[in-house]
């Protein structure tokens, strides 16, 4: 029984040598392949875990009393957690490399890496113009997490910039994910106070003084609603007169984001102070 025990023992602790025996030819890659996944598991773990604690860091930095926007910090957040993970895939890479060319033949390996090459060059440009242009996009500070921005022929709010791309969903909950590189013109429409223009066309036959009275109460009525108004609406005239009748324009000012909600509550509250005083939209 103890010579048993000992036996076990000592072929537990020659394990290595034991499944060489067992596998023979299929010892070394199958080896090679359990490294290699454990490289990927590893890489895998650490990208979350790193990933996680970035985002916690700095989340941590809105509650000090001199930091930067949240915006801002926001979109440091995305960034470094990007440049993270491209630098835990980069390194995972290089070890797995590294484990082919000490198990396999180096020069096979050198020469399916020369084959290669030129591919590799070609992808490696667009790589680099991409974090270049990414670079430029937050160091100029062209836009943050959670601005609303067109992006060449794409409107809507960004909810990621990372080294690569750039990540925004629009109205309709689409996400669409641009390449930094690609990203010639930039409208961000989150920067400064927005100008509410309202159009309201109307017949020659109304009576026009009755209508500059109701567009007036409408103006103080929705001047009073809303806190996001930094300049009340008003009634800035007659802009346009045509074959068909005449367009009176209604003009304010709101903070970032918050016009579109004002407009369509001057067009609901015009349309409805109309019907009261039976004054007829064209």
């Amino acid at each position: 029984m103890i010579l048993d025990i000992v036996d076990i023992i000592e072929w537990i602790t020659n394990i290595p040598g034991n499944l060489k025996i067992i596998l023979g030819g299929l010892y070394n890659p199958l080896v090679l392949i359990v490294k290699i996944i454990a490289v990927l598991v590893i890489s895998v773990l650490l990208s979350k875990f790193g990933s996680k604690m970035i985002r916690k860091a700095m989340e941590k930095q809105k509650s000090f009393k001199h930091r930067l926007d949240d915006k801002r910090i926001d979109t440091m957040s995305t960034l470094l957690v990007s440049v993270f993970r491209y630098t835990v895939y980069i390194l995972s890479g290089v070890a797995i490399l590294t484990l082919l060319t000490n198990t396999l033949n180096l020069q096979s390996v050198l020469a399916a890496a020369g084959i290669g090459g030129l591919a590799v060059g070609f992808a490696s440009q667009s790589l680099i113009k991409d974090v270049i242009s990414g670079a430029f996009i937050v160091f100029e500070n062209q836009y943050s997490v959670g601005d609303m921005v067109t992006l060449e022929d794409r409107t809507g709010v960004v909810e990621e910039i990372e080294l690569r791309v750039t990540k925004i969903r629009d109205s309709k909950g689409d996400l669409h994910i641009i390449p930094n590189g690609e990203i010639k013109k930039v409208t961000n429409h989150s920067r400064g106070n927005k100008t509410v223009v309202v159009d309201i066309p109307l017949p020659y036959r109304v009576d026009v003084n009755k209508v500059f009275e109701a567009a007036d109460k409408v103006c103080r009525s929705v001047s009073e609603e809303f806190d996001t108004i930094v300049e009340n609406p008003r009634v800035l005239g007659i802009t346009e007169l045509a074959r068909g009748g005449f367009t009176l324009r209604i003009t304010a000012k709101t903070l970032p984001g918050a016009h579109w909600e004002v407009e369509r509550r001057i067009r609901k509250a015009i349309k409805e102070e109309f019907d009261r005083e039976n004054i007829e939209l064209s």
